[in-house]
């Protein structure tokens, strides 16, 4: 196939967790900071995982057909005024205001919108020896190349309670979401496209919950395991200008899709010279009051 012809679909390898009898007895765990030299266990993980062929669908042309609450994911057109990202102050004061307004006219039921995390990736590489800061946001973090979604259900209760302790018990009455907004930085993405997958056909028992220790915060997502009914898709050539509302958790156990997992993969078609994929994603709790009746 020409390199510039948009394709139906693409093949390439995706990284899978696999299921070990060990953890059966000992929860997986990947940890983030340096280990004491003279700590009895020098592991920084325990996960195993395992490189599967995908199919990922283009739906470029069809974009409109993918909703939040059906399949975990949605695409719409929307152009931010801002393009300071390297510069987190001016990301935190004029940037992020900017995604709660879109999130407030793109997603139903939305009454408060706590902003937890922000980061940026890219495609290059990093000089051996590279050390990087993840409580800084502008560090630039590499593609996600493992299927995952990024919150587990009790690290969203435990974010809940640490960040907003004087609502928490309120806000835990109603409906409690987890929404990334991502999007390309300028040029459309060809290298590494991030993929997401239908969560209407995936339960929480596909998955295996994985504590994330950092220094400041200790956390877990949701690593992947191979299953031959998911259905992966990509926006072929994503513009910067099309922004994905990714959903991580939904407390509402009466939509379709609860998350979307998502992952990065090497595009088996990048013409040469195309520039490196630059994104940028932002976490944010989105919170439906509880109704005087009890209801969401």
């Amino acid at each position: 196939m020409d390199k510039n012809e948009e394709p139906s679909s693409v093949k390439a390898s995706i990284k899978y967790i696999k299921w070990q009898e060990l953890y059966e007895k000992e929860k997986p765990f990947q940890i983030f900071i340096d280990i004491r030299k003279d700590a009895v266990d020098q592991r920084y993980h325990n996960l195993v995982f395992e490189n599967k062929q995908e199919t990922f669908f283009n739906i470029r042309g069809r974009e409109q057909e993918f909703r939040l609450d059906d399949h975990g994911f949605a695409y719409h057109h929307h152009h931010f005024n801002f393009d300071d990202y390297e510069d987190r102050v001016s990301v935190e004061s004029s940037y992020l205001p900017q995604v709660e307004s879109f999130i407030r006219n793109e997603v139903e039921e939305v009454d408060k919108v706590f902003f937890f995390d922000w980061r940026l990736r890219h495609s290059g590489s990093y000089p051996k020896g590279t050390e990087i800061d993840l409580n800084d946001p502008t560090d630039w973090l590499l593609p996600s190349i493992h299927a995952h979604i990024d919150q587990a259900p009790g690290a969203v209760l435990n974010r809940t309670l640490l960040q907003l302790p004087d609502e928490a018990e309120f806000l835990l009455r109603g409906r409690v979401r987890v929404i990334t907004v991502w999007k390309p930085l300028r040029n459309p993405v060809e290298d590494w496209p991030l993929a997401v997958c239908d969560g209407s056909n995936v339960e929480y028992s596909d998955m295996v919950e994985t504590d994330h220790v950092r220094r400041l915060y200790t956390g877990a997502n949701m690593n992947v395991m191979h299953r031959a009914k998911y259905r992966w898709h990509y926006l072929h050539k994503q513009s910067e200008s099309e922004v994905l509302l990714l959903k991580q958790f939904d407390s509402a156990s009466n939509v379709k899709a609860r998350f979307s997992p998502h992952v990065s993969f090497e595009h088996p078609n990048v013409p040469t010279g195309a520039p490196r994929r630059e994104s940028i994603e932002v976490r944010a709790l989105v919170f439906t009051y509880a109704h005087p009746n009890g209801s969401s």
